[in-house]
């Protein structure tokens, strides 16, 4: 029994190379997980990134929209200086 124990341990081990089914499946187990494990690392470098670009360009539209408001201002106290150092610029009626 035991010499018969002994051969058929034997002989799985050189048919399976010494390894149970168990170990070979958990590298590819593992594989795997490392892949899903990127993927989901990589979609949330993504939406970040995707984030960013998208407070990046309000941030960027926020400063032209105020950069014109001031612009515009500063236009029309240039116009209005202008207009009281000009005498024949004035209203007739002032």
């Amino acid at each position: 029994m035991v010499v018969m124990g002994f051969i058929w341990k034997a002989a799985s081990i050189l048919t399976l190379g010494g390894v149970s089914s168990h170990s070979r499946r958990a590298p590819q187990h593992r594989a795997a997980r490392a892949r899903e494990k990127a993927a989901k690392a990589q979609a949330g470098l993504a939406e970040a990134e995707t984030r960013v670009a998208e407070e990046q360009a309000a941030a960027i539209g926020k400063a032209l929209q105020e950069d014109e408001e001031h612009g515009q201002a500063d236009l029309e106290e240039v116009a209005e200086k202008e207009a009281e150092a000009l005498p024949w610029a004035r209203p007739a009626d002032s």
